[in-house]
């Protein structure tokens, strides 16, 4: 191997160390606001919180029970505090992130495998803009982000253990996704990594019955962790259960 591949292969180690140590961190703030009674969504009649939004409430008490040192995002009410800023160039304001740390709402993540852009300069080289999941972005004491996203089958809880800045900023590698799953009716309320038994359904991925962590499985391209009108899932995404349970 090339001295670029064992290095490459000794930060993935760390990042997944970073990544169930984060896993447990958020996890156990989740928890906590859970005991404490608070509303995590506006939930639909059948009292799940699938494809809704949180709670300002929720919001605020997350954000409490984690080391934060910065913040930006899609619904604060700061404008200051946007995650995006704007000049006369669109492209290159969006391009850039302002945070420390934090991706700007049009950056984007990439799938797993994907090593360069493949249409550079365009709106849509590759991979996830961080506007999916970005209603919140929180940058760590530790330097890990936690996003806090919404849209398109969420809600979601993606983490970025070693902030945008350092990169690979890939699926699977630096880049890790949970599922919120909360049931007003139930009780039922917690976070599951994706790739875990009720995090996606065999419909989402052409009817495979796993959510596999390979760059060869998933797509390398799209818009969503999981395909909105379409039959697909990220490369990578799927590892985020996987390394927690090995």
């Amino acid at each position: 191997m090339t001295l670029s591949t064992v290095i490459s292969k000794i930060q993935d180690k760390q990042n997944i160390a970073k990544w169930k140590k984060e896993f447990s961190v958020v996890s156990n703030a989740f928890n906590e606001v859970v005991a404490d009674g608070v509303t995590i969504c506006n939930y639909t009649q059948s009292g799940n919180c699938k494809g809704q939004e949180f709670t300002d409430e929720f919001v605020k008490a997350i954000q409490a029970k984690l080391n934060v040192i910065d913040y930006c995002g899609l619904k604060v009410s700061d404008s200051n505090k946007r995650c995006d800023y704007f000049n006369s160039n669109w492209y290159e304001a969006h391009a850039k992130y302002k945070w420390s740390g934090v991706a700007n709402l049009y950056s984007r993540y990439k799938a797993l495998g994907v090593k360069e852009e493949s249409n550079p300069g365009s709106y849509y080289p590759y991979g996830i803009y961080a506007y999916n999941f970005s209603s919140l972005a929180l940058l760590l004491s530790d330097g890990a982000v936690v996003y806090l996203g919404e849209s398109h089958n969420g809600p979601w809880v993606v983490v970025d253990v070693n902030n945008f800045q350092t990169g690979p900023n890939e699926f699977g590698r630096d880049v890790f996704v949970a599922r919120v799953f909360s049931n007003i009716k139930t009780g039922k309320h917690y976070l599951s990594p994706m790739g875990a038994e009720g995090t996606f359904s065999p419909d989402d991925i052409n009817g495979d019955e796993k959510c596999e962590c390979s760059k060869d499985q998933g797509v390398k391209t799209g818009t969503y962790f999981i395909g909105v009108g379409s039959k697909y899932i990220i490369s990578g995404v799927c590892c985020s259960a996987k390394y927690l349970m090995e």
